[in-house]
């Protein structure tokens, strides 16, 4: 039952860094569910390369490489799963803001001050692990 990670090129950008960053977060997630403190340690290392937040020992990413250097499995298990909880409350509480346009009557234009606009083009391209 070996995991073989292959990375597809040393120098990785755009859209390619968020499926490599996408791939070994699915991998991570399913070591800690199994609990193969190996598997994490690899996919830990795969997914903080690139992430200065995996190396402030205050955040969610840094305690849980910490956990998993250590080979405390449940501390990063624990740590892992409130990184969950958090992305998955940030995702359901912007997925409620969505684009309702209200027409009045009058022939007026609508001005654009009135609709709600994303403020952000990049949603969706990094992970917040300072949640």
């Amino acid at each position: 039952m070996g995991m073989g990670i292959s990375s597809a090129s040393s120098s990785v950008s755009g859209a390619s860094q968020w499926q490599q960053q996408k791939s070994s977060l699915s991998q991570l997630s399913g070591a800690m569910k199994s609990g193969n403190l190996s598997a994490a340690q690899q996919a830990f290392t795969s997914l903080s390369a690139n992430n200065p937040a995996a190396k402030d020992p205050n955040s969610p990413l840094g305690k849980l490489g910490e956990a998993l250097q250590s080979g405390n499995m449940s501390a990063a298990q624990q740590v892992f799963s409130t990184m969950q909880a958090s992305a998955t409350s940030h995702a359901s509480s912007t997925q409620g803001a969505g684009h309702h346009h209200h027409h009045h009557g009058g022939g007026m234009p609508p001005t654009t001050a009135s609709l709600p606009l994303a403020t952000s083009g990049s949603v969706g391209t990094k992970i917040n692990t300072t949640a």
